[in-house]
């Protein structure tokens, strides 16, 4: 008799802490800061980083397109660049030779 109760008690004694520890490996594996949850957001953060590399080589072009055309310094070239592409103008003496790759 004596013997079962302490194999009982010694279940109770254990019996809370082996409870804690399971539920803690249930959400480390399963939760949302899980390891495949983790995983995954390593994933995806990689991707907006190359995503976010590929914009801001966008804006930094956009912004030497603005500065050329800024109030305060007009770049001829690029101006005249810009009228020859978007209006199709040219000089009468100019020959003009078409590009089959259009942007």
């Amino acid at each position: 008799m004596k013997k079962t109760k302490t194999i009982l008690f010694r279940l109770k004694s254990i019996s809370v802490p082996l409870l804690a520890s399971l539920i803690s490996i249930y959400f480390a594996a399963h939760g949302f800061k899980s390891f495949s949850s983790q995983k995954l957001l390593n994933t995806e953060i990689t991707e907006l980083e190359v995503r976010q590399a590929e914009l801001a080589a966008a804006r930094s072009d956009l912004e030497l397109h603005v500065s050329l055309l800024s109030s305060d310094h007009i770049d001829p070239d690029y101006l005249d660049e810009l009228v020859r592409q978007e209006l199709g103008f040219s000089h009468p003496d100019e020959i003009i030779i078409p590009n089959k790759i259009q942007k």
